[in-house]
């Protein structure tokens, strides 16, 4: 009786687990559906309005693809940025320099394929995050003391490509894109943790730097001024969203405190630009 309660409790417990991850993936593709959903939206509404414009002789501009080059800042959001010790998915990242190329193919009137390849810097732990996590150590194991100490930074590039719209007043123009591809990670923060007066963790633990590679999806909003011979200047927003890279860590002989297994990336960034259609 003994063996097939614990086998129940043991079904539960996965069960439990398949529903929660479940639900993390439906959430994900709600959020990516809605922007999707959104963009279309308008999309159908100004195409009735072009269609009527058309109809009144006044044809829409004819839209040219382009490249530009632009750089700004990314800002930390949500998860990304606590400094909540307790919370698993704090990330402890800082605003930083974000820098790339983004440009669009026009293949119909107004529809474009948009792509952006970028490269973001999100800072590095500070001593006061240091001290923040090393308190929080201190108390799960109920150690004398612990020391925690950072190196490297938040460093990756994003490859996003995705479907656009855009909207043309005199020499204004409006793109809307919805956008899925990757965050491809150079470096994160790693942690080696030394716990004192613990006998069941005697030896410093390694929260190791990570190069993973993880989906990530977004939109963006841009505004392109014509500046004539085919210059533009750029303003945009990105909204970038990711699970993030896997995270190990190694040397650990007690699971007591704070274990990262995932770091959750999300990213909203201003920038500025100077673009060239061809």
């Amino acid at each position: 009786m003994l063996f097939f309660t614990r086998l129940l409790n043991r079904i539960t417990g996965i069960t439990g687990k398949l529903i929660f991850i479940s639900s993390i993936i439906y959430n994900m593709k709600q959020t990516f559906t809605l922007l999707t959903a959104s963009l279309f939206m308008l999309i159908a509404l100004n195409s009735r309005a072009q269609d009527a414009a058309d109809t009144d002789g006044d044809a829409p501009a004819k839209l040219k693809s382009y490249i530009g080059i632009f750089g700004g800042q990314s800002r930390a959001l949500s998860d990304f940025k606590s400094t909540d010790y307790s919370n698993p998915k704090a990330g402890f990242a800082k605003n930083g320099f974000v820098m790339g190329v983004d440009g669009a193919v026009y293949f119909y009137k107004h529809f474009a394929i948009g792509y952006t390849v970028s490269k973001q810097d999100q800072g590095n732990l500070t001593i006061d995050d240091d001290q923040i996590i090393s308190q929080g150590y201190t108390d799960d194991f109920k150690a004398d003391g612990s020391t925690v100490t950072a190196d490297k930074r938040y460093r990756s590039y994003n490859v996003l490509l995705g479907p656009q719209y855009t909207f043309v007043y005199h020499r204004l123009r409006f793109d809307l894109r919805a956008s899925a591809g990757v965050i491809k990670n150079t470096a994160t923060p790693s942690l080696v943790v030394s716990i004192d007066g613990v006998k069941a963790q005697t030896a410093a633990f390694t929260q190791e730097s990570s190069k993973g590679t993880a989906f990530a999806y977004g939109g963006s909003a841009a505004l392109r001024f014509d500046m004539g011979s085919g210059w533009d200047l750029l303003l945009k927003g990105n909204y970038v969203n990711s699970k993030g890279p896997s995270i190990t860590t190694t040397g650990r002989t007690s699971n007591l405190g704070r274990i990262v297994t995932k770091q959750p990336m999300v990213e909203g960034q201003i920038v500025f630009g100077l673009v060239k259609e061809f």
